[in-house]
């Protein structure tokens, strides 16, 4: 996976804009030109519950979200600690069905966390002199 980053520049007054394609780099002098690995030690992951009747459903599609009677997103940090927890409106859920929530997400995050990290460890880093 690579991710390339647009060649950015800070005005006087704190606001930061593009500076544009190819065109942008001959104007602008790079000041970082090293490429560092990046470390990832606490990744937020979240999951979004689709609530319709006695039923759950982790992830949903835009069709199925249309047709719910209301969501919950959990947001787990890497220890599965709880960062967030949002129902937007709806009927009252009950705490069972929270818990329900929270465990698919604790599942979803080990398993988005593993390939995540499977994917930063087999990521080279060029040393650019």
């Amino acid at each position: 996976m690579e991710v390339e980053i647009p060649l950015v520049s800070v005005g006087d007054d704190g606001r930061v804009f593009t500076v544009g394609g190819n065109e942008g780099k001959a104007k602008y002098e790079l000041v970082n030109r090293e490429k560092r690995k990046l470390t990832i030690t606490n990744v937020p992951f979240s999951l979004t519950c689709a609530l319709h009747k006695d039923n759950v459903l982790a992830d949903p599609t835009a069709e199925e979200e249309s047709i719910i009677e209301t969501s919950v997103t959990i947001v787990l940090d890497s220890s599965d600690q709880i960062v967030s927890i949002q129902k937007p409106g709806g009927a009252v859920t009950s705490m069972t069905t929270i818990k329900e929530c929270i465990s698919l997400a604790k599942d979803r995050r080990r398993k988005l966390r593993e390939i995540l990290m499977d994917n930063v460890e087999a990521m080279e880093v060029d040393q650019t002199d």
